[in-house]
């Protein structure tokens, strides 16, 4: 790896303005390089006069704002929608903006995980993240099961799940298994999953799927309309920029939406036009709106619409072009270091079709030196056991912060070696 390419690469980059548009700083006196937008994205510099705004709005018109001024905060829910649509590849009919991606998970399964006492199984990752785990067991608690009737799917000695693995326990489960709920990519490895096979499998027998996009949205493109599946869920504070605890969303397949499913029922999920006359029974909207609780947190939309329009200001396809580069710069000069592997494995697909931005290391030795060496430099995360995630973003990281990455884990490997 070259700094000069580095440099040329940047001198290239279309996207290279937006740099200055997030805001970071710390407490060292030598500024830390940011990777880790895979745990929590950088702050927009719009944020602060969005939520001014609002105070100013609540100020002058308290409820008015809600349908009046110049900004109604009724229309954000539409104006996030219209936007978001582009990054999961569906209609915005089949989109609600409600919650954090627990929350949304257990929703969902609140009507989509109907299980019977012979086909009550649920088939997830054996690496899921905790919080899918953790919603998965007790929704098997909540329905009278335990975790006998969970089917988990261990990775490879690579690291990598087997699509073929998880097909063929969903043909060999199919009389007992009720759900499958997978990530578009897992959040250690970074792996994209194949996710219109797996769909393909589900609908032959019969079997729901759901899947949990936290790391994918924001990473890679998502079509959620070709894969057919039947729900989803993510958060928005990682790749979309859109704060801790970030408000998230849902998706339901719109052959569910005419359905009469049951759901967990609240006032803001009410038709529009009738959701003030304060009626007894529950009158839903007609689209994944119909699965909304409560009245949304207008800042928290807001902040999140202010991510999404720096996203589609520069274009989806630019953005995940601009992101593959990066990760591919970061893959090819990882890879390229004399000794690397005596050290390190990297766990995520070398297929740049099959990952994202995200590039996880597995330490065979002195993975805790490493972090905090690399910790003095540059913000990465660790994962046990021995795993340092690193993810170069496109909106506001550069070639040459990859480069002098790379050249930091060349020079620790010389004084470790």
């Amino acid at each position: 790896m070259k700094k000069d390419d580095a440099l040329k690469m940047d001198d290239n980059d279309k996207l290279s303005h937006l740099k200055k548009e997030f805001l970071y700083d710390n407490e060292n006196e030598r500024k830390r390089i940011y990777f880790c937008g895979n745990s929590l994205g950088l702050q927009h510099k719009s944020v602060k006069n969005k939520i001014t705004r609002h105070l100013e709005q609540w100020k002058n018109l308290a409820v008015e704002n809600h349908f009046a001024g110049d900004y109604p905060w009724m229309d954000i829910q539409d104006k996030i929608k219209n936007k978001l649509k582009l990054f999961l590849g569906c209609s915005e009919d089949e989109i609600a903006i409600m919650n954090s991606l627990s929350v949304n998970l257990h929703l969902m399964m609140a009507t989509f995980y109907r299980p019977s006492k012979s086909k009550n199984k649920i088939l997830i990752e054996d690496n899921a993240f905790s919080s899918d785990r953790y919603v998965v067991n007790s929704q098997l608690k909540f329905h009278g099961f335990d975790e006998s009737s969970l089917i988990t799917i261990l990775p490879g000695e690579d690291s990598l799940i087997d699509e073929d693995k998880i097909i063929s326990e969903i043909k060999k489960n199919k009389d007992s298994l009720s759900l499958v709920l997978l990530p578009g990519i897992q959040y250690y490895s970074g792996q994209v999953i194949d996710l219109k096979k797996i769909s393909e499998a589900c609908k032959e027998n019969k079997i729901t799927l759901g899947l949990d996009l936290a790391h994918m949205i924001g990473n890679v493109a998502i079509n959620l309309s070709s894969y057919d599946v039947d729900f989803a869920s993510w958060c928005s504070y990682k790749y979309l920029n859109s704060g801790p605890g970030g408000i998230a969303g849902i998706y339901i397949n719109s052959k569910h939406l005419k359905n009469d499913l049951l759901r967990l029922e609240g006032w803001w999920g009410n038709k529009l036009s009738s959701r003030f006359e304060m009626l007894d029974k529950y009158d839903p909207e007609p689209s994944a709106e119909g699965w909304v609780l409560s009245n949304p947190p207008v800042i928290l939309m807001d902040i999140h619409l202010a991510s999404l329009e720096v996203f589609t200001a520069a274009g989806l396809d630019n953005v995940f072009k601009k992101s593959k580069m990066l990760s591919d710069f970061l893959f090819n000069g990882l890879s390229s270091i004399n000794n690397f592997s005596k050290f390190f494995n990297i766990i995520t697909p070398r297929d740049t079709n099959n990952r994202g931005s995200q590039i996880s290391l597995f330490f065979k030795k002195n993975s805790k030196d490493f972090f905090n060496e690399l910790s003095k430099k540059f913000v990465v995360d660790y994962r046990k056991p021995d795993v340092i995630r690193v993810a170069p973003v496109p909106l506001y990281n550069s070639f040459y912060e990859v480069y002098l990455f790379v050249s930091e884990i060349e020079r620790l490997i010389k004084v470790y070696d």
